[in-house]
Formats: C-alpha cells, structure tokens, sequence
C-alpha cells in the first residue's frame, strides 16, 4: 500500500507516510461539504437551510483539479494528511499548457479536505456564419473556499461554460472578418484597444477591452446566482473567493473577488552595460577584458554579455484583497443606507479611538459611508454598538463573522450570536486589470523573456499571509536561475513558493517558517505560475495563421467560385505543424451531447430574429444552474 501511494503522490516533502486503510468508495470522500474552521464561518451557517433542512446531495464529488490526476480515495486521502501536509504537483506537465506550474497543500487541520480549487481551459470562439476567424483563448481560475469545498467546486466545474458563453455573445465584434470590406479596410484590426467599427450605433465609444472585462464581471454575477439557484436543490456550498486569469487576443485579463492575489513577478533592466558597448564608449580594446574579470566578480554573465546584477526583480500586482478593512468605505456605506441589516445591534461608523460609556458627551472623532476624513460628533449611546467593521488588517471582520467581502456563495451566511444575513453586504463583482502583451518592449524569444513579459504568479491567502510580493517575485526568480533549461522549472517555482509559505512542524506539531521562528501559514495554499511570454508567442503565431488566410482571400480571382472556407485548426496545421493541437477547444474531452447542444445554441444566437422565432421551442423557463452541466 505504501508504495503505491508514494509512486502516484508526486511530491512529499515531509517523512515518509504511513499506510492509509483502504477507502470504502468514492461517497466515502463525498464530505459534508461544512467545515468546522475558517474563522467560524461554518457556524454561522443556518443549520436548516438548503431545502428546508433536507437531507440534499452535493452536486459535485469532491475531487482535486483534474490536472493532479488524483483519481482515488487512497489518493485523496493521502493528499489531504494534516499532519505530513504534502505538497502536491501534476505528474505530467504537459497537461498545463505552456509548462505552466502548479502547486498546492493542505491545511493543517482547519478543515478535513482541501477547500481550494484551481481550473483551466483552452477553447475557441467560432462563429457559425464564418464571417469571423476563429479566436482561441486560455482561461485560468483559483478558488479559496470557505465553509466548505462546495462553492470552489462547483466554481471550478461550472464557470468556464459561463464565461465562454458571455465570450460567444460578443465574438461577432471582438475579431475581424474574413473578408475585407469593399474599401479595403480590412475589417478589425488585430492589436490595440481599437474602437468598433460603425459608432454610429452607440450612443457611447465602446472599446474591445470595455466588452471582454463586461464579460468577465456578468460571468462573475451569473455564477454567483447559479449558486443561489442550486440552494433548493443542493447541499450547502459555503462560498468561496474567485482569481481568473483570462488570455485572449494578445491580452491578459485578471479579474479578482476576494483576498486570493495575482502578481506579475517581473525582472526588468537596472541598467545596460555590455563588454561591447563598453569597449565602443572608451575606445580600449582592453575594456572587454575588464568587463569580463568585473563580471565575473560581480555575477555570473547572461546571454548577450550582460551581468545578473543589471536586472531588479519586481512585482507589479494584478489583483487587490477584498477584505473588511480594505472595503471598509464602501460596506459603511450599504449599512448607512440600509440601517435594517444591522438589526440594531450594529452601527455602520467607524472611531478614531474605541467609544466607551465613560465617554459618553464627549466629542469623539469618527467617519461614516464613503467619508475619507475625519470629524467630531458627540457620543450617545447609540454610538456604543458593535461596529459594523471590526479589527484590521487581515484580521478584520464583517458583522463578526467573515473576513472576506466579496466571491462566490455565502447565500445563507448568519452573522455570530444574530441572525442577520451577511449576504447584502458581500459582492461577486470583480475588479479586472488588463495587461496589453502588444505593448512590452521585449523579445518573447530572448533571453529575458520570462522578465520581460512577466511571470504570473495567481495563489490563495495562504501564500499571501506569510508572503510579501516582493519575496514571492524574488523566490520565483531565483528558482527559475537554478534550473534554466528544465521544462519543469515553472512548477519548481510553485512548489518552491509553497514548501515556503508551509515552513516545517517543529516538536510541538506547529509550523513554523524555516527561515525565522514565525508561524506559518495553517491555511490550505494553492499556486499557480504561469510564464505569460509563452502565450504571446502563441497569439503571434495565431496573428500569422490569421494574415495568412487574408491573403489567400485577397489574391482569389473575382471570377472564380468562392474561397472554400478552411478550419483555423488545419490552417494553423499547415503554418505551423502544431498550432493545431495548441488550440484545441478544451482541456477536457467535452460529451458529443454537450457539443453538439453548445453548436446548437450559438446557431440560434446567430439566426436572424425570424428564423430564431420560428426554431424555438416552448419550455419552462430554466434558471442559469439547469443551462450547466451537472
């Protein structure tokens, strides 16, 4: 038994493992999809909700992403010890694109299982008219779930057929036609932050990247309301916080809900002094011989005569955390306007000092709803209520209770010792950065290509709690500089930053960071790092496929039959000889059913008013959860 779980757990950084009793069937891992930690957020669940306190099921199993190919309880159960807390990578890397690398761990007994979850899926935009050129996108997701795995779960299953179908709605005014128009425009235009064409039929410019942030923050709020629909149906899911990573024409999209946390980790020139360049400047042929002993002093030299010390590593963030304390404005002023949620026991201000019945008459300093300032008040009685917003910092909370204000779930969410509901005051709506890959000064081929273009580093509060920016960004590096050539290097990143952030037990059982004796992190990490220049040598090669099959269309005689339309996948195939496989439409083997449904529904999008009229059956109304597969 031990040996076979030590073949099939990729990484264990920790003693050996015991020998784990046999499972009794995947139900046995099912879960109760509650947990007993996280700051008590489970106890503030209402115990009779879901069903009027049915004995419902989960909608999905519990499972780790599909990528660890953890398949079996023994597995799972393996993956899940709080004591060894092993740190779990994929077996085969080729299963992420672009060497992507990933890591996780679990808690050290907050929970029973694992509450975080990661996705990804490579997919393509095709309209059925073939007026448009196939678009191929790459999506990436990390959720940090909270009173279970359930949300996570279900946000992982759920959201990219979401986000896919909000991308299918605007396809027709994201790309450019096949064909040019009779004054030779050329239809859309591949790169920039162009405007669409035809403004007259807007009363207001609206820009590409207006169109794909509006569809991450409708994904956002539609997955939000699955989960309210699914309540009646299905076991509590808890909630959970939501980090997307979207590439898509040349661009990098990170929508964020919640305290998860992407970070562009780059490494840029301090300053450029190469042996040639010297030599040229001073006129001694010896100078390239000093530059060479000085390098070999001060570093060791890259490619191009340039020295290590001539780049600095930076963190340029992608996402902020939505906590309490960073939030704090825009929840005063929902308690303002809303003074019924509060229930009278709480009261939407905030004081320079904690109010006391001593104080009461006196002039005290305070703000309320979006106040940025300070001003006096005299102290009443009133003011002597728990605030709505209490602590700071991470340790912050809403209501007493979550220290998190925005994501998935949190549907039945009670605040401690009331019974006020916590939901109006969370949010799924994301804030979304947009990063254009068009714009960087770099070779994607060169060598400082991953500094150029960025290391993407998205990861759960684990890592962010004992972790700065900073030294995440430096960790990255400095791991990438020990294996330079491995393909494997992106995922020893990940596991680097995770066995960090994890530290070790000590004789007491608690776990501390190995570099200092501060506590380390006990919640759940999850990792991922992406190396964004791979993708951008991808979207060029799709510019060329697109350029190409222009050009076919325009050297066409006007007399002959009609270009036979060609797939973008054989195109790329011919241009390439493996482009084809690189945009393959999901990184899962989706049911002829279900593709054959998805066809269906975007030829009914596409069909003139009419037409769709007259195709259409008539049903019941369904809500947004019976559109996704179960």
């Amino acid at each position: 038994m031990f040996n076979r779980i030590k073949n099939r757990v990729l990484t264990v950084v920790a003693p050996d493992l015991p020998a784990l009793p046999a499972g009794h069937g995947h139900q046995a891992y099912g879960g109760s999809g509650r947990s007993s930690g996280g700051g008590g957020h489970g106890k503030g669940y209402d115990s009779g909700s879901g069903g009027g306190g049915k004995n419902l099921p989960e909608k999905f199993q519990y499972a780790r992403p599909p990528f660890l190919q953890l398949l079996t309880y023994d597995e799972l159960k393996a993956s899940a010890d709080h004591n060894v807390r092993p740190i779990i990578v994929p077996r085969d890397i080729s299963l992420l694109p672009w060497n992507t690398g990933y890591a996780e761990c679990v808690n050290s007994g907050k929970s029973k299982w694992n509450e975080d979850q990661a996705a990804f899926h490579r997919q393509v935009l095709s309209h059925p008219s073939k007026q448009y050129h196939d678009l191929p996108y790459t999506y990436f997701g990390i959720y940090d779930g909270h009173a279970g795995y359930g949300a996570a779960l279900a946000a992982a299953n759920q959201f990219h057929y979401i986000l896919h179908e909000k991308l299918v709605d605007i396809i027709d005014l994201l790309m450019p036609r096949v064909e040019s128009d009779a004054g030779g425009g050329g239809g859309l235009p591949l790169h920039g932050p162009s405007l669409l064409p035809h403004p007259s039929l807007f009363h207001k410019q609206v820009s590409k990247d207006e169109l794909i942030v509006g569809a991450l923050e409708s994904a956002f709020a539609d997955m939000d309301a699955v989960l309210a629909e699914d309540r009646d149906n299905y076991r509590n899911a808890g909630g959970c916080t939501a980090l997307v990573a979207l590439f898509i024409l040349g661009k990098l999209f990170v929508a964020n809900a919640g305290d998860s946390r992407g970070v562009l980790c780059k490494r840029v020139r301090r300053r450029k002094t190469t042996t040639a360049a010297a030599a040229h400047s001073t006129g001694d042929p010896h100078a390239g011989m000093n530059g060479e002993q000085e390098a070999s002093e001060n570093g060791p030299p890259v490619e191009g005569g340039e020295r290590e010390d001539e780049f600095e590593v930076v963190a340029e963030p992608c996402s902020f955390d939505h906590t309490p304390d960073t939030e704090r404005p825009r929840l005063l002023t929902v308690g303002k306007h809303n003074p019924a949620l509060l229930g009278g026991e709480y009261i939407a201000m905030e004081y320079a000092k904690k109010p006391t019945s001593k104080d009461l008459g006196a002039r005290i300093l305070y703000r309320q709803g979006a106040m940025r300032g300070w001003t006096y008040k005299t102290l009443t009685v009133n003011d002597l209520k728990i605030p709505l917003v209490t602590g700071a910092g991470k340790r912050s909370r809403l209501l007493g209770t979550i220290g998190v204000t925005r994501g998935f779930g949190d549907h039945d969410l009670k605040a401690l010792g009331s019974n006020l509901p916590i939901k109006p005051f969370l949010s799924p709506h994301p804030d979304v950065a947009c990063f254009d890959l068009c714009q960087v000064r770099g070779d994607p081929n060169g060598p400082n290509c991953d500094g150029d273009y960025g290391i993407l580093v998205m990861a759960t509060d684990g890592l962010w709690d004992v972790s700065e920016s900073a030294q995440v960004a430096a960790t990255v590096f400095g791991t990438l500089r020990k294996f330079p050539t491995e393909r494997h290097r992106y995922t020893m990143a990940a596991q680097e930053l995770v066995a960090r952030s994890r530290g070790r037990a000590n004789e007491s059982g608690h776990w501390r960071l190995s570099d200092s004796r501060a506590a380390a992190t006990v919640d759940d990490i999850s990792v991922i790092v992406i190396p964004v220049h791979q993708y951008y040598l991808e979207y060029l090669e799709w510019t060329k496929t697109v350029a190409a099959r222009n050009q076919v269309r325009k050297v066409a005689p006007a007399t002959a039959n009609p270009v036979q339309a060609v797939p973008e996948v054989e195109l790329a195939k011919e241009s390439t000889g493996t482009a084809g496989n690189d945009f393959s439409s999901s990184s899962e083997s989706e049911p002829p059913e279900e593709g054959q449904e998805a066809e269906n529904n975007l030829n009914a999008i596409n069909l003139p008013p009419t037409v769709a009229r007259l195709t259409t059956t008539v049903t019941q109304p369904l809500g947004l959860s019976d559109a996704l597969p179960h």
